[in-house]
């Protein structure tokens, strides 16, 4: 079962579905009542028409003024917050805003809270139910995770926050309860992964205590942080996927609810980004996506247009299309990711990545370490070039010179100081991305770490490894690969290496303490809750829904796990590496990635520079968001100029 799915299934089977249940008397709907992070989270695997098929009326956000519904149940699904505490005893102050009520928490209530909720006279007696689910974090896709934390960043680098820290292992060891891994062989690379690791072991050891049956599956939780791989969040990543996300976020794309704004006769109509044909297209390369695309539309043409087909444009056709009720849906699909591709495009073009300076090319060179010949970069070379196209290129964004700078920055080790300096002199940044790459510098994530210094003692050298260099080469010349796409994620290799047993043991520890064999053909005789998302139990008298069973499933077929956990924050490249590796394993092996927060590189500068007010538009799209779920329809006209 994936990710995705346990997770919705755990929302509906033992949250949604039990507390219907649990009130008795045959009521079947209840209205939905949210904090604004578990919002994001159950809108990265709900749908507005789950919830409808289960009895939800809507789903309101507890921020948010709300009519009292004395006549209605009520779920509470919030943080475990004192300000969300509040607001619910608020709720129920003097009279019922609901009629019974459902409590479900996201992560352990402290008793202090705990006793406020017992202690409400109004509030009290109309719970019915009270459940703790390990659900703190986003799901990506049917294979990712992350924590929705940019900060950590900077918060946990070079020295982590106390708190920040606390709260990313608390939430790991949600991720590692929700797929039933209490028992996971865990490997670490630097002193703070370490730290995390040993933290997550200690926590999951207590949940296993609690545990009454043993029907787990070997997985193996690696734990990197950011320093393994930068140039991965800087370079351009060619996939269609992560085009989108990193050239039309704030454009025409809402990263954050995965919306796209399309404009059609001074009107705009926004879209959810979830389709068959984005599952089709989105790991593709962009060029490879267009020609997709553009087959389909040519194959519609030939069976549906009643006119010579080159004779009519595209647009036309579709237009003809859309008047078809049968139609419809699948000409809007096309007609969205036509306009999402041509505006990738003008945007490659507008920051001159293609032509007319082919910047991708250089950007290539930098990450690689090796030139589209396949041979070795001299990084005296590398510089001269950067240093003349920052020069000699006024016009370039402060931004694109940012990003160059960074990439350069992380990829080569022991650049001097005064080949450094002359770098930003010539780049002439804006103040705020002056301010972006020094707050980058201070995490020292770009620097080489202490365990591969020896590789790099004396002079500039680039920080590529080994077995980079080959599989670099190899790319450059491989028959029918683009030339954009010579670079590929770190984590590929140590995927690889992972799961056939060959990843380093000195730059990859294991914690002593989680297995005696490392493998993944044995991964020790681990226990955990059975198939299915298992429920934290609260740990006093007054919870009196007790959920220790998880849910029967089907969908056993998972039979090893690998799960990589970056602090820092991982790319949408290497969510695709993932899924490349896992494809080439064996049939029931999964490899999901997380981390932090989920990093593009449009994302992480936002992270890096100046703290600025919130947007004006945010707390009114986080209503929206509430009241339809991210249920968005194409119905309406395309506008694809």
């Amino acid at each position: 079962m994936s990710l995705r799915r346990t997770c919705r299934e755990l929302v509906l089977e033992v949250v949604l579905r039990r507390a219907l249940k649990a009130g008795g008397d045959g009521l079947d709907r209840l209205q939905m009542v949210v904090d604004a992070a578990s919002l994001r989270v159950l809108n990265s695997f709900l749908r507005m028409g789950d919830l409808h098929s289960e009895g939800v009326t809507s789903v309101e956000l507890l921020e948010e003024s709300r009519e009292p519904l004395p006549g209605l149940d009520a779920l509470y699904f919030l943080r475990p917050q004192a300000a969300s505490i509040e607001r619910v005893l608020a709720d129920f102050k003097t009279a019922p805003q609901h009629r019974q009520v459902h409590l479900c928490f996201s992560q352990p209530l402290e008793s202090t809270l705990l006793s406020k909720l017992v202690e409400a006279p109004v509030l009290a007696p109309r719970v019915k139910s009270f459940v703790e689910v390990p659900l703190s974090f986003v799901v990506v896709q049917d294979r990712g995770f992350h924590f929705d934390s940019p900060e950590a960043i900077m918060g946990l680098f070079p020295e982590p926050d106390v708190q920040l820290l606390s709260d990313t292992v608390q939430k790991l060891v949600d991720v590692c309860r929700c797929l039933q891994a209490t028992s996971p062989v865990i490997r670490f690379q630097s002193d703070l992964c370490q730290d995390v690791a040993e933290r997550v072991q200690r926590e999951l050891s207590m949940h296993k205590s609690l545990t009454t049956q043993s029907h787990s599956k070997p997985c193996q939780l690696l734990i990197l942080d950011r320093s393994i791989d930068m140039a991965a969040a800087f370079v351009h990543e060619y996939s269609y996927e992560a085009c989108v996300f990193d050239l039309l976020d704030g454009n025409m794309l809402d990263a954050d609810r995965n919306i796209v704004t399309l404009n059609s006769g001074g009107h705009s109509k926004e879209v959810l980004l979830a389709d068959p044909l984005w599952e089709e297209l989105k790991y593709m390369h962009l060029e490879a996506a267009r020609e997709l695309v553009e087959v389909k539309v040519d194959e519609v043409k030939r069976q549906n247009v009643q006119q010579d087909a080159t004779a009519i444009s595209t647009r036309a056709m579709l237009d003809q299309l859309r008047a078809a009720p049968e139609m419809r849906d699948a000409v809007d699909r096309m007609a969205l990711h036509l306009a999402m591709i041509t505006q990738i495009h003008s945007r490659l073009n507008s920051e001159q990545i293609l032509e007319p300076l082919h910047l991708g090319l250089l950007e290539q060179d930098i990450a690689c370490g090796i030139d589209r010949s396949g041979k070795d970069v001299k990084i005296t070379n590398l510089q001269t070039t950067l240093q003349r196209i920052l020069t000699d290129r006024p016009e370039l964004s402060s931004e694109v010179k940012l990003r160059l700078l960074m990439l350069f920055f992380a990829c080569v080790a022991n650049v001097p100081e005064a080949s450094r300096s002359k770098l930003l002199d010539v780049a002439q940044l804006g103040a705020d991305d002056q301010q972006a790459l020094m707050n980058m510098l201070r995490t020292r994530l770009m620097e080489v770490p202490e365990s591969q210094r020896h590789k790099h003692a004396s002079g500039c050298s680039h920080r590529v490894t080994k077995q980079q260099a080959a599989r670099f080469k190899k790319n450059a010349v491989a028959e029918g690969r683009f030339e954009l796409s010579r670079f590929e994620p770190r984590l590929k290799e140590i995927l690889e290496q992972l799961v056939e047993d060959r990843l380093s043991l000195e730059e990859f520890p294991v914690l002593q303490s989680t297995a005696d064999d490392f493998g993944l053909r044995e991964a020790g005789a681990a226990t955990a809750e059975p198939l299915g998302a298992p429920v934290i139990q609260a740990k006093d008298d007054w919870s009196f829904t007790s959920v220790s069973g998880g849910l029967e499933s089907e969908h056993a077929e998972v039979s090893h796990r690998v799960v990589v956990f970056v602090i820092g924050g991982f790319t949408l490249s290497e969510l695709r590496v993932a899924a490349e590796v896992e494809q080439k394993m064996p049939r029931g092996t999964e490899v999901i990635v997380g981390g932090t927060s989920l990093l593009t590189p449009k994302r992480l500068l936002r992270t890096l520079r100046p703290r600025s007010d919130a947007e004006p538009g945010q707390a009114s799209q986080m209503r929206s968001c509430a009241r339809g779920f991210e249920a968005s329809s194409l119905a309406g006209e395309i506008d694809l100029t």
